[in-house]
């Protein structure tokens, strides 16, 4: 054999016998797997900090959203019961319509709902029928004062039509319209 053979052989043998040893050798393995081990608690501890810097980022949006929470829900109807509630959207309504100097002809209470399909909510839908007869900038005056009320009211339906009563009056309407309100639940202590 020549020389170039022999280192080859002798170095091929050298690198199987390091593999052998590297695999067999259970001091040699438990010396890679600390470096590991290492390695792996490093990463656990740069998550763990991720986490809290998380929490610490969750817990100021939480605080904020409740805040935020806390801002909306004083535009809510405060009335114990959804009557006490109608009766305040009714009030509300009649002081808009005096303001703008309409008569109102008929309001009525409506079947209390909770607002969407969400059925676990802890929010009701309040709403009032309103039957007027106006002008028609009387009628938008009123409109957009019940949307820009300090409670949090809406017009859910409207219907107009025309009023006809004599020739000097083309531009009255008569509107009938549902204002809706909205309440925070009250349960009952009873219920659990």
């Amino acid at each position: 054999m020549n020389k170039e053979r022999k280192y080859i052989l002798v170095i091929g043998a050298a690198v199987l016998l390091a593999a052998a040893f590297y695999r067999f050798s259970p001091e040699t393995e438990s010396f890679f797997q600390g470096k590991n081990e290492i390695l792996r608690e490093q990463e656990k501890r740069a998550r763990y900090r991720e986490m809290l810097q998380e929490k610490d980022r969750l817990e100021a949006k939480l605080i904020s959203a409740r805040r935020e929470l806390a801002m909306l829900e004083a535009g809510l109807l405060t009335g114990e019961t959804p009557a006490l509630a109608a009766v305040e959207i009714q009030n509300i309504v009649n002081e808009i319509a005096a303001q703008s100097q309409v008569e109102i002809q008929s309001m009525q209470i409506l079947q209390h709902q909770t607002p969407g399909s969400d059925r676990e909510s802890v929010y009701l839908s309040v709403p009032v029928q309103v039957n007027l007869t106006a002008g028609i900038r009387q009628l938008k005056e009123v409109l957009y004062k019940i949307e820009n009320a300090p409670k949090l009211l809406k017009i859910s339906s409207i219907r107009i039509r025309p009023h006809r009563r004599g020739r000097g009056q083309a531009d009255m309407v008569q509107s009938h319209f549902t204002v809706e309100g909205f309440m925070k639940e009250k349960k009952n202590i009873s219920e659990g």
